[in-house]
């Protein structure tokens, strides 16, 4: 019990301490992503999907943080709604006013309806539509810039990729099943925000 005491009164004094201020980042941001093999534009296969989003991070050392976010896509080009979310590692150096970094975070991808259709047919000629949760990691390239009032403005750029797994597709009563998914996209994805530092 006494070690217990010790070990919370150390994590308190360590959180609260000057070496550890400022280590925590939160904010929001908009994101822009081109969705691969979803629905079509006019010139290819994909759809483009904007969505806005909240930030989180911690520093878990000078050139490394633990970088978390959820994204919400109203409108994924598809029926239905979208959200988006990672964890991982960003990693890189950071200057007076500036920083740069790479990220790797694994997450996931969730439909509200699914993409490709999936949906058990009613008697009716319709379809309810089913959920899909695909993983993703999402990996790129970071830049940052610090104001004098401890404000981050940062632009991420790079790719989100997900595995689609296999599923089975029921577009209505009048047409056979049929097997989709099983592949994996490479998703362009850039997004902007506003963060404060803690």
């Amino acid at each position: 019990m006494r070690m217990m005491r010790c070990m919370l009164a150390a994590l308190l004094v360590g959180i609260s301490s000057p070496a550890r201020a400022q280590r925590i980042e939160a904010g929001a941001f908009i994101t822009f992503a081109f969705l691969e093999e979803i629905g079509s534009s006019d010139h290819r296969v994909g759809t483009s999907t904007l969505g806005i989003g909240g930030r989180a991070a911690w520093r878990l050392a000078p050139f490394v943080d633990i970088d978390g976010e959820l994204v919400i896509h109203p409108n994924a080009g598809v029926q239905g709604y979208k959200v988006q979310g990672a964890a991982g590692a960003k990693a890189g150096v950071r200057w007076s006013r500036l920083g740069a970094f790479v990220k790797a975070r694994p997450g996931f991808l969730y439909f509200s309806k699914d993409p490709f259709g999936v949906g058990v047919a009613d008697v009716l000629p319709r379809t309810r539509w089913a959920r899909s949760f695909d993983p993703a990691i999402d990996v790129g390239g970071v830049v940052e810039y610090y104001t004098t009032r401890g404000m981050i403005v940062r632009f991420d750029l790079g790719d989100t990729i997900v595995r689609y797994h296999a599923r089975t597709v029921t577009v209505s009563s009048f047409l056979p099943p049929r097997r989709v998914g099983g592949f994996t996209t490479r998703n362009r994805q850039w997004s902007l925000g506003l963060a404060k530092r803690f």
